[in-house]
């Protein structure tokens, strides 16, 4: 069995040099997220819904596009302050690969299961 040195182990990134070099990526692609919800929220001010049914699916859509927009505009204010990747509950480092699938996410996996 053979241990890591020091040298070895300074020379692995770790979660913050990580997240560091998917920054401007995950930056990106929050960016875009936000602009399709802009773009979303403004389609759907346009919309005029034919019968009540259509106008509560239009007022569902408009929640859930506010809702993730808020989402994103707190992801982009968690990187200005430098506190992107890290759970808002417990401060435990959000992996790069969770952050990848969902960019604005703010809760690590545990934390995540037990809000569910």
């Amino acid at each position: 069995m053979r241990s890591s040195s020091a040298a070895e182990s300074a020379a692995q990134p770790g979660p913050d040099q990580d997240l560091g070099r998917h920054l401007l990526a995950l930056r990106s692609a929050l960016l875009q997220q936000r602009r399709f919800r802009i773009e979303q929220l403004a389609d759907l001010g346009k919309a005029s819904p034919d019968d009540a049914a259509q106008e509560e699916v239009h007022a569902t859509l408009r929640r859930g596009a506010r809702i993730a927009l808020a989402g994103i505009e707190a992801a982009l204010a968690r990187m200005d302050r430098g506190r992107y990747g890290t759970c808002v509950k417990c401060a435990a480092p959000i992996p790069v690969e969770r952050l990848e699938i969902l960019p604005a996410v703010d809760l690590c996996m545990t934390c995540q299961s037990t809000a569910s």
